[in-house]
């Protein structure tokens, strides 16, 4: 055999193993990546996405099931919904139902990595059918919390070096002689409160006021229970008939030869005895 047909047996060889090897990596590849596994299209709509680009992945309910394959822009107004659409594996179809809910989420804060994430709460959808469009969530804007989080550091910087610089001592020191003159003028003054509270006199009166009180609510708590004669008369609805019969009515005078014959028999009894 000449040495020019060994030389391209050699060649032929070497093509037939490198195209071999690109085969195996393509297809490994391809299957890490799903492009030989059958699919669906899903659609979800955002105000803002946030940095997401095409190739990040599709979650659901935390596991990868797909990839996102095309970001589209509003084309009439930019005031519309930009339109995420999503390439998801056909085997867990079954699982995302009409209902589902898309949201942006990221892998990493610090480099700004994102994910869409499909979750179904309420499961009372039906089974999305490719090129169906889910409900799009807008994820939390973590660069507005990132500011405010920034001013109220600031604020708390403005307030210890307030600190530092002494006014804050100065304002709490003034406060405190202010009051500290307030509890002196006070107790040095003659009105009615300050001669309650420290003069002996004032104290007695307080004691006899609350003694006072003691004794009359004593007084109500027998009338509501029907003790004395006010109690007996709010207690007792027959009496108090008696009563208003005896001052105004059409048995007034037998009333009073009954309280009269009574009070004879009584005062008769009494001087027996």
């Amino acid at each position: 055999m000449r040495k020019e047909h060994v030389a391209e047996l050699r060649a032929g060889i070497f093509t037939i193993i490198t195209l071999i090897c690109l085969s195996i990596a393509l297809f490994i590849l391809g299957s890490q990546k799903g492009y030989f596994r059958p699919h669906v299209t899903l659609k979800a709509r955002f105000l803002h996405v946030y940095g997401l680009q095409k190739g990040v992945p599709v979650r659901f309910m935390g596991v990868t099931v797909g990839q996102v394959r095309n970001i589209i822009l509003p084309e009439e107004s930019p005031c519309n919904e930009i339109e995420v659409v999503m390439q998801v594996d056909k085997a867990v179809q079954k699982n995302i139902l009409t209902d589902s809910v898309a949201t942006i989420k990221w892998l990493s804060y610090v480099t700004g990595d994102s994910y869409v994430e499909i979750s179904s709460k309420d499961c009372t959808g039906h089974i999305i059918k490719d090129g169906d469009t889910i409900k799009g969530a807008e994820p939390m804007d973590y660069t507005s919390a990132i500011e405010n989080g920034t001013i109220a550091i600031k604020s708390i910087a403005r307030f210890f070096n307030k600190l530092d610089e002494g006014k804050f001592a100065e304002t709490l020191i003034s406060v405190s002689l202010s009051l500290n003159e307030s509890i002196t003028q006070f107790r040095e003054s003659t009105g009615l409160l300050n001669a309650l509270i420290y003069d002996v006199r004032g104290r007695l009166l307080m004691d006899n006021l609350i003694t006072a009180s003691d004794s009359f609510n004593e007084i109500i708590a027998k009338v509501a229970e029907g003790e004395g004669t006010l109690g007996a008369l709010i207690a007792d609805p027959e009496l108090y008939d008696n009563m208003k019969s005896l001052l105004g009515g059409a048995e007034r005078s037998r009333i009073l030869r009954n309280v009269i014959r009574k009070s004879i028999e009584k005062g008769k009894t009494n001087t027996t005895q």
